[in-house]
């Protein structure tokens, strides 16, 4: 991103920072740090901030596109939408540290569930999210208490449990309490009959063409898509419930080919749903709420190379160039160099790439250092380098 290598001194004084948090996937700065210091580069230094932006743009764009031809990377899913998603997903995102839990629906927390569906009946309330426009325009959105209660009333744990178990997911905080619940239907040839005759979906599913539906009905355990059915937490003016439930929302939007969402009709709902790139459906709208209002339904449909077209059309108002090509052929570059590598050669390879020390290396791949050290020199033979960041830089593609 950078456009240059970092040292591994640099890089080592970097995460011995209190603001660096060490996660599965590498190394994670604290959210408010990284939007500070994105403000002051882009007041002190516009040109490279933006520089540096359409990097970001162009790297997560072309991760998203390989997701169609390889297994999902959900996490740089998230990132994409970071740097284009619009101020109101950024809002509502990326403030603070999360630590939260998402698990399926079990016999050994069904009790939790139903306690969380009564505490949330017993408590429903208006809930209020102020937000600032870039243009400086102060919005308030609302969910009405009356609102939750629809939502809740449309919940259907034993039901999901038994069309497909994992349905039905809890959103666990950091303190252990269940704090969000989210019924979130695969679309396969086993749900569709169910999809078409149920509440909040049946609109949509009997509206479509049959041609669409016997593309949906994949067969099991496949999926062509996702319903979306209901997205419930505790509060929703509490930003780190509204951060777990989104970023599981996203998990499934950018990792699978067709989503139906069903929210009830809400302008944060629609913010929300196209802040993320989804569209309104023109097919049916759903009354199965209050029985006469009508919710809309949004879709996205990113199935093989629609992916594409929707990176396309996510990045196309920002004016950001199209760097496919060139992103493809630094992949091609770095797995031929990989190539020259054995198994063990390439895992030592990934996990410097991560920042690990010859200890933790030692320690992760159950080796002892001074065998760490030989893969070490063997690879920096081999691939003609001098030092850590030099490797990092040539396995990129870059080199």
């Amino acid at each position: 991103m950078l456009g240059r290598a970092v040292s591994t001194e640099q890089f080592r004084k970097l995460i011995s920072y209190s603001f660096i948090q060490r996660i599965d996937r590498g190394w994670l700065l604290h959210e408010l740090l990284r939007e500070a210091i994105a403000k002051d580069l882009r007041m002190r230094m516009p040109d490279r901030y933006n520089r540096i932006w359409r990097r970001c743009v162009q790297y997560y764009s072309n991760k998203l596109k390989q997701s169609a031809r390889k297994k999902s990377v959900s996490w740089e899913n998230a990132e994409f939408l970071y740097y284009i998603g619009n101020q109101f997903v950024h809002f509502l995102m990326y403030r603070q540290w999360v630590s939260y839990s998402v698990e399926p629906l079990a016999l050994g927390n069904w009790e939790e569930a139903e306690q969380y569906i009564e505490r949330r009946r017993r408590t429903a309330k208006d809930s209020y999210i102020p937000f600032t426009a870039p243009d400086g325009t102060q919005i308030e959105f609302c969910l009405s208490g009356h609102e939750s209660i629809l939502v809740l009333s449309q919940i259907r744990l034993q039901e999901l449990y038994d069309l497909q178990q994992g349905c039905v997911k809890l959103i666990r905080s950091g303190e252990g309490e269940i704090c969000g619940l989210m019924e979130i239907i695969p679309i396969h040839a086993g749900t569709i009959d169910y999809l078409s005759e149920a509440p909040l979906s049946r609109a949509y599913f009997n509206a479509i063409t049959g041609e669409m539906r016997q593309e949906l009905a994949v067969q099991p355990p496949n999926h062509s898509g996702y319903f979306v059915k209901i997205l419930d937490v505790y509060d929703f003016s509490d930003f780190v419930m509204m951060h777990a439930s989104l970023s599981t929302l996203i998990s499934h939007i950018l990792s699978t080919g067709y989503i139906v969402a069903a929210p009830i009709g809400n302008p944060i709902s629609h913010a929300i749903c196209t802040s993320l790139g989804m569209e309104q459906a023109t097919e049916a709208v759903n009354l199965d709420y209050d029985g006469v209002t009508p919710s809309p339904y949004y879709i996205m449909d990113t199935r093989g190379n629609k992916v594409k077209q929707y990176v396309d059309k996510m990045i196309a108002a920002l004016g950001v160039q199209d760097d496919d090509e060139h992103e493809e052929s630094d992949d091609e570059a770095g797995e031929a160099v990989l190539a020259l590598l054995s198994r063990r050669e390439r895992e030592v390879v990934e996990r410097v790439a991560l920042g690990r020390s010859n200890l933790e290396l030692a320690s992760d791949l159950c080796l002892s250092e001074v065998t760490v050290k030989k893969h070490l020199a063997n690879i920096f033979r081999k691939l003609d380098v001098k030092s850590r960041s030099q490797l990092i830089h040539k396995v990129s593609g870059r080199g």
